[in-house]
């Protein structure tokens, strides 16, 4: 990935995909498929909820925070981050789903619908509840333990 990439960028995503942006860490990723960051797909309303920016640098992540509102756009914003992984510089290897409020359900038949499929393979799913407190460290501190070897 070029150094010159913005630490955010809105990502046009074909339909039923959901409006989405994605986040990078503050580290450029290595060329070395096993140094590149993982890759968190984040389902949360409004389209980031504050949350994505702050768990992209405290998991040294890529996260593609989704405005998803049903479970085949949520589908969709898995499908197209596990197909592009590499390209944008991501772990294909590490894919995690949170869900944080309505996103939290979504987060779940996600996963199991990816787990029925055999695909993506998802190394973690978060699912913060409504009215759940919410830290981007909390949240990273979750993932960190599962994404290790």
């Amino acid at each position: 990935m070029p150094p010159f990439l913005p630490r955010a960028a809105d990502i046009l995503l074909r339909p039923p995909a959901p409006r989405a942006r994605l986040y990078w860490p503050r580290s450029p990723a290595s060329p070395s498929a096993d140094r590149r960051p993982g890759l968190v797909v984040l389902f949360t309303a409004p389209c980031d909820g504050g949350l994505a920016g702050p768990l992209s640098r405290a998991l040294d992540a890529l996260v593609l925070a989704a405005a998803a509102a049903h479970v085949v756009e949520a589908h969709a914003a898995l499908a197209w981050a596990a197909d592009h992984a590499v390209e944008i510089g991501a772990d294909p290897a590490r894919v995690a789903v949170v869900g944080h409020g309505p996103g939290a359900a979504l987060a779940e038949r996600v996963a199991a619908l990816a787990a029925g499929e055999g695909w993506p393979p998802l190394r973690a799913v978060v699912a913060i509840r409504p009215g759940e407190p919410v830290a981007a460290d909390a949240v990273a501190a979750a993932l960190k333990d599962r994404w290790a070897g």
